[in-house]
């Protein structure tokens, strides 16, 4: 076996796992706009460089004929393959979005590791429902003294948003005037940026409804901005856009 052959070989095999990878990570933890917002495009192009480096390219490196202990210098790029490739999808595993809150005027993409008390947020909301995130509604204290209290948390103890925060959180359904009240319709997305509009209305004529079914709030992330369609009527979220709703 040459060592073009050995190249090729550790090449497809190496993609083959990270599209097995990318499939999980963009199908079942990241959906929709959650994947362009939460940062885990980068991470798996870290991941993916690694992988490519320590698989085919230090494969073929190493690889000679007949030289002594090659069986057991392959079998060592192997693991540190498998390795690489375990820590990274533990990472995108842990900081995928499993909460989506809506907090007074927009929606949030919460990791459960940066929630305030993630244990007490299982407990009372349970986990991640299928592939997408736990819709939650956070709620500013109606008491004055509570909330200026929350004030003073946030901006002068440097304490988390109601956002992060399960002590402010109620079930979805309890939100849903205040929430609905909140957005905009979707016709906002149809005007001003042309390539907002663009692909706000390739989306709507994909379903094959009107604007006025659906009303729209900003959906942020860890590293941008996207936009959550909800059903005017029922306030419940039906898709996610890739769409900087600013």
């Amino acid at each position: 076996m040459t060592r073009l052959q050995v190249f090729q070989i550790r090449l497809v095999a190496s993609l083959a796992l990270l599209l097995v990878v990318f499939g999980v990570v963009r199908l079942l933890w990241y959906p929709g706009a959650y994947f362009a917002i939460s940062g885990v495009l980068t991470q798996f192009a870290v991941l993916a460089g690694v992988v490519l480096v320590v698989g085919p390219i230090l494969t073929t490196f190493v690889f000679k004929p007949g030289k002594k202990g090659l069986t057991g210098d392959l079998w060592i790029l192997a693991a540190i393959e498998v390795i690489v490739v375990v820590v990274a999808v533990s990472v995108m595993f842990q900081r995928q979005p499993h909460f989506a809150v809506f907090a007074v005027d927009r929606f949030e993409a919460i990791a459960l590791q940066d929630v305030s008390g993630e244990s007490a947020a299982l407990q009372r909301f349970g986990g991640r429902p299928g592939h997408a995130p736990r819709l939650i509604y956070a709620a500013l204290p109606e008491d004055t003294e509570r909330m200026q209290r929350l004030i003073d948390e946030t901006v002068f103890e440097g304490k988390a948003d109601i956002d992060r925060r399960p002590e402010f959180w109620h079930d979805y359904a309890e939100g849903i005037e205040p929430i609905k009240a909140a957005a905009k319709p979707f016709s906002a997305l149809l005007s001003g940026d042309v390539q907002r509009s663009i692909e706000a209305r390739q989306w709507l004529a994909a379903t094959g409804s009107a604007a006025e079914d659906f009303i729209v709030l900003p959906l942020r992330g860890k590293t941008g901005d996207a936009t959550i369609v909800l059903h005017a009527d029922i306030g419940y979220p039906v898709a996610t856009l890739n769409i900087v709703p600013w």
